[in-house]
């Protein structure tokens, strides 16, 4: 996979995992410093300094936060992202969503709060 330097803030693509395995699981807060692709059960909040994508089969019990941040899995405490927050086809959040945009896919399950805007 490539680098994200030049992805454009509509797009994903190119990210480099960070943390990935289908039974990778962390008890506790996971911190991301760049650009990061999720694909781990985490117990705690994940704070990504950068974009952050949580793959199907991530699971966040915390709060999630980036500056754009994509859910296909599942986040029940909430999501909260300076730019841009994508809820895929088949993702579950929870709780609250915060953040300048949203797009939410047809098929994703969305209960919570809602703030959007600048």
């Amino acid at each position: 996979m490539n680098s994200v330097g030049g992805a454009g803030a509509d797009s994903f693509e190119g990210l480099v995992p960070e943390i990935s395995s289908g039974a990778f699981s962390v008890w506790g807060d996971v911190r991301l410093k760049r650009d990061a692709v999720l694909q781990a059960q985490v117990k705690g909040n994940v704070h990504a300094e950068r974009k952050l994508i949580l793959t199907p089969d991530a699971e966040v019990s915390g709060r999630v936060q980036g500056v754009d941040v994509c859910v296909e899995g599942k986040v029940e405490g909430g999501v909260e992202a300076q730019g841009q927050v994508w809820v895929k086809k088949g993702a579950s959040l929870r709780k609250q969503c915060v953040a300048r945009s949203l797009r939410v896919e047809l098929g994703a399950d969305f209960r919570g709060e809602l703030r959007v805007g600048g």
